[in-house]
């Protein structure tokens, strides 16, 4: 590991409330839980956005213009069609984004995914543009021209607000279409990258299911099934598998994908007309 990477993987950890857990997350699965407001704070941008102002889809081309106008780490959500954009602010920044496709995630209070250090590539979310140093922020002026610009430019057109829940289905569905006694037949690196696809999958869902959270009034009676599973999500996040037996490794990517299934059925019910019954 690189004296940057030492020392960046330290300020990140820093915002975890026990860094060692944050690094421990990394060296198991490649990603992290950690709390927005401490280190750093986070804007949530709809890829459709971005794209938009980039006038691009291309990963080259969206990761030179970003780079030019936020000067700063921004992960990617790369599941799902690409649909996130995160871009780290200094903790305390002010701004007035608060809708689906642009949003400050609630200090404190949001969990958010952040890959290793010197995860700069697929599979699962990924350093877009990694931090260079301590306290390396967006600048948030450019966050803010991004999000203008993106939605003038995406004026008449379908903005993605959210995950897409049928691909995310299909790919855990997927990882459950085995069972832990056929894992004789995977390598550790299969098991492994299942793992990951199912945790990558989970964090796309988690920022959703928190909005949800948040928007419900206080005495909606669906509010108590949002919250049991925002707790649920971030305790199979929070889990580890250190277990050399493949059979386990198999089976912990099994929890985790039906998790994820588990919570797009109650994104779906929330979605529906009427609401949960």
């Amino acid at each position: 590991m690189s004296d940057r990477t030492t020392v960046v993987s330290q300020w990140l950890a820093s915002a975890h409330p026990v860094p060692s857990a944050a690094r421990q997350e990394w060296a198991v699965g490649g990603l992290a839980m950690l709390p927005t407001g401490r280190a750093f704070d986070t804007v949530r941008i709809a890829a459709a956005i971005v794209h938009a102002a980039a006038q691009s889809g291309d990963a080259g081309a969206v990761g030179a213009y970003l780079a030019r106008t936020l000067d700063g780490p921004v992960i990617h959500d790369a599941y799902a069609a690409s649909v996130w954009y995160y871009a780290l602010v200094p903790p305390g920044s002010r701004t007035h984004h608060d809708t689906p496709d642009a949003q400050l995630l609630t200090p404190e209070t949001t969990w958010l995914g952040v890959p290793a250090p010197h995860r700069t590539t697929r599979p699962g979310p990924y350093w877009l543009h990694p931090p260079r140093h301590r306290e390396d922020h967006c600048l948030p002026a450019g966050v803010d021209s991004v999000i203008r610009l993106g939605r003038r430019r995406a004026a008449g057109h379908a903005v993605a607000t959210g995950p897409d829940l049928t691909a995310i289905e299909g790919l855990c569905r997927g990882l459950l279409g085995g069972s832990p006694a056929r894992a004789e037949t995977l390598s550790l690196k299969a098991a492994t990258d299942s793992t990951l696809r199912a945790r990558g999958c989970l964090m796309v869902l988690v920022p959703t299911l928190q909005d949800t959270e948040f928007r419900l009034p206080t005495d909606d009676p669906a509010r108590s099934r949002v919250l049991l599973g925002v707790t649920e999500a971030h305790r199979q996040l929070n889990a580890t598998s250190e277990s050399a037996d493949l059979s386990e490794q198999y089976a912990h990517a099994q929890r985790l994908a039906r998790c994820c299934l588990d919570t797009v059925q109650l994104l779906r019910v929330l979605a529906a007309p009427g609401g949960p019954q």
